[in-house]
């Protein structure tokens, strides 16, 4: 314990001579640091947070760390090709992206802020293999994207009108899934939407319905691993 203060002195004293030594090149790493800062300012509201330069930017949500993640490589080790639907900001665009085994990440999401967001920090990432898509997926015809090896579908089942139809149209392109979502238990149903019972509730302050019980069973309708 008596060294450490000799050791973080030394580390003070060698950041300080850097500094001294390389003056313009440090303050430019200032520079570009606090500008990238104001530039995921500009794009706020942040969910995801992203590692960029050794500095963390964005919200706090850490994708890349999402054990759902791991389950998805541990049933799927050889995908080359995956769609993800309803990808947010890329956070897990970019992870599986990082795999070595992965050549191609389609990634589809519906709203135009969440994209500015995602292409912004690819352009930063220079993610050749993660192509965005915007597209309203209550009528994409994701036939038009080709076929995968795996698909992620993972908190949009739930936003969806009639989210039976993507899945039916989901199990054309692809073999395999990774599905995870909301159902409403049998007896906590109180409302009925398309001639299916569930109940509503918030999130994001927004009211959803969860479907119950071709919710679950629907959920079903691709194979999976």
């Amino acid at each position: 314990r008596g060294e450490a203060p000799v050791r973080h002195r030394a580390c003070a004293e060698e950041a300080g001579q850097d500094m001294n030594e390389h003056p313009e090149e440090a303050r430019q790493e200032m520079f570009m640091e606090k500008d990238l800062q104001q530039q995921f300012d500009r794009l706020r509201p942040w969910v995801t947070r992203f590692r960029i330069g050794g500095q963390d930017y964005g919200g706090q949500y850490e994708a890349a760390r999402d054990g759902r993640l791991t389950w998805f490589r541990d049933h799927f080790p050889q995908a080359a090709t995956i769609l993800e639907l309803g990808s947010l900001e890329g956070g897990h665009s970019f992870a599986m992206a990082e795999w070595p085994h992965v050549r191609q990440v389609v990634a589809v999401e519906g709203r135009k802020a969440n994209l500015r967001r995602a292409r912004f920090v690819q352009s930063l990432l220079r993610q050749e293999k993660v192509q965005f898509v915007r597209a309203n997926l209550e009528s994409l015809d994701l036939a038009g994207l080709g076929r995968f090896d795996a698909a992620l579908c993972m908190g949009l089942l739930y936003h969806l009108k009639q989210p039976w139809r993507l899945l039916q149209r989901l199990s054309q392109v692809t073999r395999g899934l990774l599905l995870w979502t909301h159902y409403c238990a049998d007896g906590q149903a109180t409302a009925t939407r398309q001639n299916y019972r569930g109940r509503l509730y918030r999130e994001w302050l927004f009211p959803f319905l969860t479907l119950f019980p071709g919710y679950k069973r629907m959920a079903t309708a691709p194979t999976t691993r």
